[in-house]
C-alpha cells in the first residue's frame, strides 16, 4: 500500500470507544518510511533545529502521528491549543497548555508532533519536538556535510540540493560523541560508511563496517565535542589523519 496523507486512510478517534490496534507500512513518493526508525527528540534550540522547524507544515493528525506519542497521550492530538480555545481539554486555568500539535515536514513526509508546554501566568513556556529519522537518503541524493549540532544534541546531514535533514538512524542506535562509549563508536562507523562510498551511502546499517582507529579516537574525544560542520573533503581527512581541518 502507497499511503497519500487524507487520502487512503482517514482516522477517527472515538473517546467512548477508543481505537482499533493496527499495522500500517508507509512509503512516501521516493522518500523514505519505515518501523525501524529511530525517535527523534528535540527543541528549537539551535540554527538547525529553527531551519528544519521553520519547514514544517501542519496537518490533521494521522496514525503515523499516534505511533510518536503513548497511548494515553494521543487523544490530546485532537484536543486544541490554549491559544485557540481556553477551554480545550488541553488547557491550564485557561491560560496554561499541555497539548499536542501535529505537522510533517514537506520534503520527507514525515509525522511530526509539537508539544506545547506552557505554565499558568506563562512564565514558563516551551516547545518540543518528535518525528522519525531516516533510513536513508532518497535515490540519487549525495551527502555534502555532516553536521554535529551538540546546542540540540541532534546529528544532521545536508544534501546535493541543501536540504537540512537529520543524519539517517535506526532505532536504538543513536549518535553521539566526546566519550568512550557506544554513541561515539556508532558516530565513527556512519562516517567510515559515508568516507567509503563518497557520500553516497549513509544508511544505517553499519554491521559490514569497521572503522578506521583515527575516526574512533577522535569521535570519542572532546576535539569532536563541539557544533560543527565537515565536508565530505575534511572527513576523509580526519580518516586518515584523525584531525579534521577547519
Amino acid at each position: 500500500m502507497t499511503y497519500q496523507p487524507g487520502r487512503e486512510l482517514n482516522l477517527t478517534y472515538d473517546p467512548q470507544r477508543g481505537w482499533f490496534n493496527f499495522v500500517l507500512y508507509s512509503e512516501a513518493p521516493n522518500m523514505w518510511g519505515s518501523s525501524l526508525n529511530a525517535t527523534q527528540q528535540l527543541r528549537e534550540s539551535s540554527r538547525y533545529t529553527k531551519e528544519w522547524v521553520g519547514r514544517l507544515q501542519n496537518t490533521e493528525p494521522t496514525p503515523l502521528h499516534m505511533a510518536l506519542v503513548s497511548n494515553n497521550e494521543a487523544p490530546r492530538l485532537w484536543n486544541p491549543c490554549v491559544f485557540d480555545d481556553p477551554e480545550s481539554p488541553s488547557a491550564v486555568a485557561g491560560d496554561g497548555c499541555l497539548c499536542l500539535t501535529t505537522l510533517y515536514d514537506p520534503l520527507t513526509w514525515m509525522p511530526v508532533v509539537k508539544q506545547h508546554y506552557r505554565t499558568v501566568s506563562g512564565n514558563i513556556e516551551n516547545w518540543t519536538y518528535w518525528t522519525f529519522s531516516p533510513l536513508s537518503l532518497p535515490e540519487g541524493q549525495v551527502l555534502e556535510r555532516l553536521i554535529i549540532d551538540q546546542d540540540a544534541g541532534v546529528m544532521w546531514l545536508r544534501n546535493d540540493r541543501g536540504e537540512l535533514h537529520f543524519l539517517p538512524e535506526k532505532n536504538g542506535e543513536g549518535y553521539s560523541v566526546g566519550y568512550g562509549g557506544g554513541g561515539p563508536w556508532k558516530f565513527a562507523l556512519m562516517i567510515e560508511k559515508i568516507v567509503a562510498s563518497d557520500g553516497h551511502d549513509v544508511t544505517p546499517d553499519t554491521s559490514q563496517v569497521t572503522a578506521n582507529r583515527h575516526l574512533n579516537d577522535w569521535t570519542s574525544s572532546p576535539a569532536s565535542a563541539r557544533t560543527r560542520e565537515l565536508s565530505l573533503a575534511q572527513l576523509q581527512t580526519l580518516r586518515t589523519t584523525g584531525t579534521a581541518p577547519a
